[in-house]
């Protein structure tokens, strides 16, 4: 969570946004999916994973993925992005997803450009973070881009253009 801009440090700030991701999955107009990761052999929790539609830009979602440290380099975070850049651009029919991480988050950058997410640049210093100035790195992709085609653990980008 050092990396995260979200601050759930005691139990009401974890049960507040809790009932937020509840309150959402029942909504008809539903903006946002934050969802429970689970390994599929144990069923044990491991962390958490959202896509947030942009209220000002219905056609643009952020995704993120907070997984705990004993779940780290086994590969579930590129495969928790696939499924989520399939379900963006396939269910949800969106033009761009996008996702961001602190500059030092190295580990996150490289799960994104892994999975295709092109670098857009960096925000720099642009919000303070516990005990340091934040700045973040941007990256994207659009639906032109999105084949959905997965060759040796990587993205195979579309062979048409990104203009829709």
């Amino acid at each position: 969570m050092r990396y995260v801009l979200i601050w759930l440090e005691n139990d009401e700030q974890v049960a507040g946004f809790l009932q937020h991701a509840i309150e959402e999955s029942g909504r008809i107009d539903r903006m946002g999916y934050v969802l429970a990761i689970r390994i599929p052999q144990t069923r044990e929790f491991a962390g958490f994973v959202m896509l947030e539609i942009d209220p000002e830009q219905k056609s643009t979602a952020e995704v993120g993925c907070i997984l705990l440290p004993a779940y780290w380099k086994s590969g579930y975070a590129s495969e928790i992005l696939r499924a989520l850049l399939a379900f963006g651009f396939g269910d949800l029919a969106l033009h761009r997803v996008y996702g961001k991480c602190d500059e030092l988050n190295l580990a996150s950058a490289h799960v994104m450009e892994k999975c295709g997410l092109q670098y857009e640049g960096t925000l720099r210093e642009h919000v303070w973070l516990r005990d340091h100035w934040r700045s973040t790195r941007y990256y994207g992709m659009l639906s032109g881009d999105y084949s959905g085609r997965v060759e040796n653990g990587t993205p195979v980008p579309s062979s048409g253009d990104s203009s829709r």
